[in-house]
């Protein structure tokens, strides 16, 4: 493995992190601060992160109280399916127009494969999206490590079963509720989100 080529799969390690976190968790106000105080500021040409860093620029001088309050209230617009426009929530099932126990039965199959299973801090289904990044960086985690110890006959056999996963599953989806969630987001934020995840996943 070369050193590009490990610093590419540490580098999307650290995106899938980035976003499961961030579909997973509420935003609290740790989160804020970080984007405030310029953490999200990047060189790599990313526009989601681009536009979570000038909308954290642009409240610098906010209470952090009511920034967080803003992003509770878009929170709930895109990830909870709570408006007017028709914004579905981040489920495969939905976004595929599938069943719900066809899709969560084949999502099933591949989390047991990996020996992963959601734990009760889980409140999501297995075909949210956030749910679905994290069993995705857990695979690519996987991987690297087999990469590290030298066993590349393990780490083929994990990069297959990303590969299918995204097939199948998250990169069917996920870069078009991505597009969708930066239109309807009403907060620089979570707008940065919706880029990153059509730009990680198209």
């Amino acid at each position: 493995m070369t050193a590009q080529s490990k610093e590419r799969l540490e580098q999307t390690i650290a995106t899938y992190d980035l976003l499961a976190s961030l579909f997973l968790t509420l935003p609290d106000e740790e989160l804020v601060r970080s984007v405030l105080a310029g953490e999200f500021e990047d060189e790599t040409g990313s526009a989601g992160l681009d536009e979570i860093a000038r909308w954290g620029r642009e409240q610098r001088d906010a209470n952090p109280e009511d920034v967080l309050l803003d992003l509770a209230r878009d929170r709930v617009v895109l990830m909870r399916g709570v408006n007017r426009e028709g914004m579905q929530p981040p489920y495969e099932s939905l976004y595929l127009g599938q069943k719900e126990n066809t899709t969560i039965g084949s999502l099933n199959r591949f989390y047991g494969s990996c020996g992963y299973t959601l734990t009760d801090e889980v409140k999501d289904a297995p075909d949210q999206v956030g749910v679905e990044i994290a069993f995705a960086q857990l695979v690519l985690e996987q991987e690297l490590a087999a990469l590290a110890d030298g066993n590349l006959e393990q780490a083929t056999e994990l990069e297959a079963l990303y590969r299918s996963f995204l097939s199948q599953h998250l990169g069917r989806w996920a870069s078009r509720y991505g597009t969708q969630m930066a239109k309807t987001a009403t907060t620089g934020f979570y707008r940065g989100i919706g880029l990153l995840l059509a730009e990680t996943f198209s």
